[in-house]
């Protein structure tokens, strides 16, 4: 369901700061004492998460995992890719487990988690999304309830910026949906994005599927849609091409809110709209 407004879940995290400066001490202990929850010396499941400067970007995403219900023990891994800010400092001040990862770029650090990962199944996110309380569950549900899904995917929202309303995003979004349905029955390894998709972790180390020719870096190119494959899209085709399924999550919980910073890195809304409507629907 597209949503034209936003969640109130989202509008309570969107109001804390980014800042842990602004924090007070018992609400830094409080944040700390929740992610405690993924501390599990034996998980069903990894949540891995790549982080590049996200000093003034991260606390959001890790005050929404702290909300996390679920059942399954759970283990949080950040991948640092060489942070030149305080990101380090600040995962380990919240007692968050992290890993450095020296080689540059998403691919990379993404395998790094990966090898390094404890559980069976393994959820990506990324450090500018926010997750609702049941994504954990709902995502590693659609892989033990049905032993031929090796790869699970779910669908998005954007928050909005200064710039950019949510109501046009809601459109967008609308507008996406169609293209998102004709590739989810051929292609579904082209809706699987890395912020928001799980597979079996073994599954993905015997097919290498992070390993692509050209890796890319976290923010991008400005007006460029991605022609080469993106590390998390091969894992999805390599998975696929092994005799697994790629399932899409359709329930709420399935759906996360990401930041918009590539469509405003593409030059905004209607840049970023003519830019995949090219690629889409008049491709050669």
């Amino acid at each position: 369901m597209i949503n034209f407004f936003i969640p109130d879940w989202v509008q309570n995290i969107l109001q804390k700061p980014l800042n842990i400066n602004q924090y007070s001490a018992s609400e830094i202990e409080d944040l700390k004492q929740k992610l405690t929850k993924f501390s599990s010396e034996n998980p069903l499941v990894s949540v891995v998460i790549p982080a590049w400067n996200e000093e003034l970007g991260i606390l959001h995403t890790l005050h929404s995992l702290a909300n996390t219900n679920t059942k399954y023990p759970v283990e949080l891994l950040v991948i640092d890719n060489n942070s030149t800010d305080g990101t380090s400092s600040l995962l380990k001040s919240l007692g968050v487990s992290t890993i450095l990862e020296t080689k540059q770029g998403v691919g990379h650090a993404r395998t790094c988690g990966l090898h390094n990962a404890k559980g069976k199944y393994i959820l990506t996110g990324d450090s500018d999304t926010l997750y609702p309380a049941g994504w954990i569950t709902a995502m590693t549900d659609g892989m033990l309830n049905d032993e031929q899904v090796y790869c699970v995917h779910g669908s998005y929202s954007f928050l909005p910026s200064d710039s950019t309303p949510r109501w046009q995003y809601a459109f967008y979004e609308f507008l996406s949906s169609f293209i998102i349905k004709r590739k989810e029955k051929t292609q579904p390894f082209l809706n699987t994005l890395g912020f928001n998709c799980g597979f079996i972790r073994q599954k993905g180390i015997d097919v290498n599927g992070y390993e692509i020719e050209t890796q890319r870096t976290f923010r991008g190119a400005a007006g460029v849609a991605e022609q080469n494959a993106t590390e998390d899209g091969m894992m999805a085709l390599r998975l696929q091409q092994a005799g697994g399924k790629n399932k899409a999550i359709m329930a709420n919980d399935g759906r996360v809110w990401t930041s918009d910073r590539r469509i405003q890195l593409d030059g905004g809304l209607k840049s970023a709209l003519t830019l995949r409507i090219k690629k889409y629907l008049f491709k050669q």
